[in-house]
């Protein structure tokens, strides 16, 4: 009988130490964790969605995009004649991501020639976030896109390094252009609620906000991805419903993009910073949000 009752009372404690240990692991789990890509195996390029397929565009604007075969461990974009400006959709390789979330990557723009900057108008690649779209280019209308996106490369001064900032609400945009230290940046985004953050790492390698956006009509569902654009003397010169629908190949695209990883996370908020307005410096200081969003997510995904 006391044998019995050892050996229950031996299960039993088993029992509550495994369950112990998966609600310890379970807060750690990142749920978002399983979309990020290191970019070393082909076969992930599959995992990858595209707007122009799910909006039935039949129009490729990218002129090459594969994984760890151009450049080894990264995925390689190079777009023909294209942009996101306005009505103008151009290209974005996406997964979709439900609520709060964090994206980080490091990204390469040089020209097609390789030996600096973009020497085209508005060439550069970045980190998009965008409300999907349910419509084919039968059903189309103007005046529906709703995105914001922190991209690299060259913007209004070719053959120069610079950043720029875009939010767009109704395919009304607004742009900020500044300058970005080199052919490399590493930048994320992160998505709390209806605010919307984009950092960068400056020189010396540490990060800063650079950026912040109160975005209250994004879905609780967006596009999360990266983009590319290159060309806009080109791209202006046709109406945007001509341009989503075609590849234009007598543009003169100068845009080779690289990304090293693109890595997602769930960020973890203090229970503090509830209710406050996260795009607002006065509610919550660069320092603030730093010290949760910065260097604490540089961690790589285990593998």
């Amino acid at each position: 009988m006391h044998r019995l009752i050892r050996i229950a009372l031996c299960s039993l404690s088993g029992m509550l130490i495994l369950n112990g240990m998966a609600a310890a692991q379970g807060p750690e789990r990142d749920d978002l964790a399983a979309l990020s890509d290191e970019f070393d195996d082909p076969a992930s390029l599959a995992n990858w969605k595209r707007v122009f397929r799910e909006e039935k565009w039949n129009a490729d604007q990218l002129e090459r995009i594969d994984i760890n075969r151009s450049t080894k461990g990264q995925m390689t974009l190079v777009p023909y004649t294209s942009s996101w400006y306005q009505d103008w959709r151009g290209v974005l390789v996406h997964k979709r991501v439900k609520g709060d979330f964090a994206v980080t990557t490091r990204v390469r723009a040089t020209s097609r020639a390789g030996d600096g900057p973009p020497r085209q108008m508005f060439s550069l690649a970045g980190i998009m976030i965008r409300t999907p779209r349910d419509v084919t280019p039968q059903t189309w209308r103007p005046g529906g896109e709703n995105y914001l996106f922190l991209s690299h490369g060259t913007a209004n001064q070719p053959g120069t390094y610079q950043f720029e900032v875009k939010t767009t609400r109704d395919s009304r945009s607004e742009l900020e252009i500044t300058a970005s230290n080199g052919p490399e940046e590493e930048i994320r985004a992160v998505r709390l609620g209806e605010h919307f953050l984009l950092l960068r790492k400056n020189r010396q390698g540490d990060w800063t906000v650079h950026r912040r956006y109160h975005r209250p009509d994004m879905p609780e569902e967006l596009q999360v991805g990266m983009t590319v654009y290159t060309d806009w003397q080109n791209v202006e010169r046709t109406q945007p419903a001509q341009h989503n629908r075609t590849v234009i190949r007598q543009g003169n695209p100068d845009l080779i993009a690289s990304f090293d990883y693109f890595r997602f996370a769930r960020p973890v908020i203090p229970t503090e910073w509830r209710g406050r307005a996260y795009s607002n410096p006065q509610q919550l200081s660069d320092a603030e949000l730093l010290s949760v969003l910065g260097s604490r997510l540089d961690v790589p995904p285990a593998r």
